[in-house]
């Protein structure tokens, strides 16, 4: 019961989290600029696509069971974050945003270093995560 209700927390501050970044992203994004770049992009690929990774990785805190160690469990989620993270802003940029025939290889730098700060939070969030389950007595010493 105890390892249950740490794992729907976590499921919930994780989603919360994600919730937030999503409607922070869509307000700024929404927000008219007189800047000549297209901030339009820059603030959907450093907020709303983070926002819905990080609802989608909430899912992963409930399914803590299906990894064996601590430690698997820690590099397998950000593993699977940073790939579909990664495979996520590209999609955005090149297919959505700019279309395929207008190629922006340049766009790529961003979408590592969004991904890669993100890619931090994960990490900052699953150790916090499995140091409240040692805590709690659940998992190894």
């Amino acid at each position: 019961m105890k390892e249950r209700t740490i794992n729907i927390v976590f499921a919930i501050l994780s989603a919360a989290c994600g919730v937030a970044l999503l409607l922070y992203g869509i307000k700024e994004a929404g927000v008219d600029t007189d800047v000549a770049v297209d901030e339009n992009v820059i603030d959907t690929m450093a907020l709303i696509i983070p926002g819905i990774l990080l609802i989608a990785d909430s899912a992963m805190y409930l399914l803590r069971s299906r990894f064996r160690t601590d430690l698997r469990f820690l590099f397998g989620n950000l593993g699977i974050v940073a790939l579909v993270g990664f495979i996520a802003e590209i999609v955005y940029f090149q297919f959505i945003h700019y279309g395929i025939h207008k190629p922006q290889l340049m766009m790529v730098v961003p979408a590592i270093l969004i991904i890669l700060v993100f890619c931090i939070f994960i990490l900052v969030l699953g150790g916090l995560f499995l140091c409240v389950r040692r805590a709690a007595g659940i998992g190894k010493k």
